[in-house]
């Protein structure tokens, strides 16, 4: 949908993507589905070298922290050790203030099995579920968004490239 005023009755092209900010939309995007398969997660096994979701989150804190502070320096190798300290901060804060929400979404999945297993089904209540569901979900992506526009002013133009460009090649 065209937002602006000053394009010619029936043009419908939109403006391009800010180049600097594409790898932003494509890792929200990827943020917002992989929040959207959450109720799955304990049930998919991990990659080879790679935490699931589930066993991610089930880290202890200072578990998480070193696997944080790994993650940061193999997709920030040439950052500076003050931006990787302040990438691994604001990472580190994103999923502790995301650890109650998993344990909300773990708790919906066995309600969502109670519910679809129950003698009679209530639609109702799967629907509030459904909705509560994605309250979190709405929750989670502003979060993560907001983590990763936090990171991204913390690294130089140069550098957001060279992740976005290692962020495509992991993530295909």
């Amino acid at each position: 949908m065209n937002t602006h005023n000053d394009n010619q009755p029936g043009d419908t092209t939109v403006p391009a993507a800010h180049p600097g900010r594409r790898w932003l939309i494509a890792a929200a995007l990827a943020v917002a589905a992989g929040a959207a398969s959450i109720s799955l997660a304990n049930a998919l096994p991990a990659l080879p070298g790679h935490h699931g979701h589930a066993e991610l989150m089930a880290m202890d804190p200072a578990a998480m922290d070193a696997h944080i502070d790994a993650m940061v320096e193999r997709f920030a190798a040439d950052a500076s050790p003050d931006q990787k300290a302040r990438v691994a901060a604001i990472a580190k804060a994103a999923l502790a203030d995301l650890r109650p929400t998993h344990e909300q979404f773990r708790q919906a999945h066995a309600r969502a099995h109670a519910l679809l297993t129950a003698p009679v089904i209530d639609r109702v209540a799967l629907e509030q579920l459904r909705v509560e569901q994605m309250q979190r979900m709405d929750l989670m992506s502003r979060r993560a968004l907001t983590a990763m526009e936090d990171a991204a002013e913390v690294l130089t133009p140069e550098q957001r490239v060279k992740f976005a460009e290692h962020m495509k090649a992991h993530m295909q």
